[in-house]
């Protein structure tokens, strides 16, 4: 007798069947279900490829429009520019008046005033430069076709050599006279100019022998200190050459000064006659000068002197000098221009 066989209800079926067998879903067993295939790993990115440092004579040097604009940042050119001539105007005229024994304050200049009188003290100084300039680019453009022919490096080569002992040789001499007087007599911007030009022709010397063992060694690779190194070192040779360029400047503004007031000297026959009528008396005690009481009790003006030239008016005063006046002696005279006093003018002779 067959025994009736049961049937137990099935769980509900998802999916699909496949060759007759019913597809279970995933823990309907009681299993875990399988995990999640990972996703694939990103591939990493590409390095970029190491640039190599450049060749010895590719190494870019410092830009001088950059270095220009980075000083721009700091201080204005029209004040830089400005500041320059007032102070160069201010040494010229100090050095002029004090030959006469007057204080450049005294005059009362404005600003004006010495911008207007620093034309004569920077006019050789900056055309100067601009010549030098213009030869230190003409000597550097004829050094680089020469270390282009190997033929011609061993006579560069003695060139640099001799701008290094020419150029240390003056810088150790311009130093040395800062502080101690030279024994032999050199000319009076010796002692200014003689450190910025011995440095520079130092600094171009040994960086022109740097080039001729570049070339002659194929060209080695520099790292970038020694690129950095040698930028700081160019910009502290620019900073020794500008600072002795402005010591010299200087020097030159107060010379030419002295030199104006040697000439105005010798030639005060020239400037204008001075004759002051005064009040009262003014007691002026100089050579040359002629005191005269004027008769009268119904003259405004009771003492007359002559025997004056006139140096110059500024601030409100006349600076006037006796006929015959002389350094070692002589004495500058200031009287206000006020309706107390009356002046009167004539022809130099």
């Amino acid at each position: 007798m067959r025994t009736p066989v049961r049937n137990e209800p099935q769980a509900p079926t998802t999916g699909s069947r496949a060759s007759g067998v019913d597809a279970i879903a995933p823990g309907a067993l009681g299993e875990e279900p399988p995990p999640a295939p990972a996703a694939a790993a990103p591939a990493p990115a590409a390095s970029p490829p190491e640039r190599e440092p450049p060749a010895a004579d590719d190494a870019p040097l410092p830009n001088p429009r950059r270095a220009l604009e980075l000083i721009g940042l700091v201080v204005a050119p029209t004040t830089l520019v400005t500041a320059l001539a007032y102070y160069f105007g201010w040494v010229l005229t100090n050095s002029r008046a004090s030959y006469f024994g007057i204080d450049a304050s005294a005059l009362g200049y404005s600003t004006q005033d010495y911008l207007l009188r620093s034309a004569d003290a920077l006019f050789v100084p900056l055309g100067s430069v601009f010549v030098l300039a213009l030869g230190g680019v003409w000597l550097h453009a004829f050094a680089l076709r020469q270390l282009r022919r190997p033929a011609a490096r061993p006579r560069l080569r003695i060139a640099a050599w001799a701008a290094v002992g020419v150029g240390g040789v003056l810088f150790a001499l311009g130093v040395w006279a800062v502080f101690k007087p030279v024994s032999f007599s050199p000319h009076y911007l010796f002692r200014s100019a003689s450190p910025g030009i011995g440095i520079a022709l130092l600094a171009y010397g040994l960086a022109l022998l740097e080039r001729i063992g570049a070339a002659e060694r194929g060209q080695p690779r520099r790292t970038e200190s020694i690129a950095s190194v040698r930028a700081t070192a160019i910009a502290l040779v620019a900073l020794l050459v500008v600072l002795s360029g402005f010591w010299t400047a200087s020097e030159y503004a107060e010379a030419l000064g002295r030199g104006r007031a040697q000439q105005l000297a010798a030639t005060l026959h020239l400037r204008p006659q001075v004759t002051v009528y005064a009040p009262k008396r003014l007691a002026i005690d100089a050579g040359g000068v002629s005191e005269e009481r004027l008769a009268g009790d119904d003259v405004a003006y009771r003492y007359r002197y002559s025997g004056l030239r006139l140096l110059v008016r500024s601030g409100g005063q006349y600076f006037l000098v006796p006929d015959g006046w002389t350094r070692r002696d002589g004495t500058a005279i200031v009287l206000a221009d006020s309706s107390s006093y009356r002046f009167e003018f004539g022809a130099g002779l």
